[in-house]
């Protein structure tokens, strides 16, 4: 059995299980992780991996730093850096009980990548990864593993709703991401299925997997489109 508590739905997570052979469900748990973890352990038994999604109820919750509000700062860390903590939290309770489990949380590239206006976002991310470092290692000789995905920019539906808006730069992101695409949502549910699969990745721990096409390895700015020779001066 593979379980998913998620703060929104991850369905894409859900097909590359179900793919592989799992008998997967999905649990939101946006309003109680407590109350999520009890119905899904009563209904469907033993829970060997979790996966924490998360959401930005509007495109990134993003602003000036110097003007961003109280109320949305604690939005962005209560859904992306607390939610993380307690449902990790509550899971992790039982799965120390019977000595075995998977937690694969939801960090991104912006834990590394600072991107401007996006302040509580980047630091919510970069809390995911510390955190899932210090579980998985407060945790490995009792059972339990603790990984993390860190995405690239995904082609989700808050994605392309960005784009038929107007605010993201489709162009621009591409020019800047040596694999010149935008990731699947397909593609980035692999990731979590490796990490959560006990078979393929038993020996990995406190990793965060950063599947960004190539955005934070690269360096280098084209002087122009095409130009792979040398530096833009």
């Amino acid at each position: 059995m593979a379980h998913i508590a998620a703060r929104t739905g991850s369905p894409a997570v859900v097909r590359a299980l179900l793919a592989a052979g799992s008998d997967v469900r999905a649990t939101t748990a946006s309003r109680s992780p407590h109350a999520a973890h009890r119905s899904s352990e009563n209904q469907y038994g033993r829970i060997m991996a979790h996966a924490l999604g998360s959401i930005r109820r509007r495109l990134g919750l993003a602003g000036p730093s110097e003007t961003f509000s109280d109320a949305d700062w604690d939005t962005s860390i209560g859904v992306m850096q607390t939610g993380v903590f307690l449902c990790s939290q509550v899971v992790g309770r039982h799965m120390l009980e019977r000595g075995r489990g998977t937690i694969v949380n939801t960090s991104s590239m912006n834990a590394w990548e600072a991107f401007p206006m996006r302040l509580a976002y980047c630091a919510a991310k970069a809390a995911v990864v510390a955190m899932t470092q210090v579980l998985a290692i407060e945790w490995a000789d009792r059972g339990i593993r603790v990984n993390a995905v860190a995405p690239g920019v995904t082609r989700t539906a808050l994605v392309q709703k960005g784009i038929d808006d107007g605010v993201i730069d489709v162009a621009a992101y591409r020019a800047r991401t040596p694999m010149h695409r935008f990731a699947e949502p397909d593609e980035i549910a692999r990731v979590v299925l490796f990490l959560a699969c006990d078979e393929d990745s038993s020996f990995v721990t406190g990793t965060t997997l950063c599947a960004d096409g190539g955005w934070s390895a690269m360096g280098w700015i084209y002087k122009e489109e095409g130009d792979t020779a040398s530096p833009a001066r």
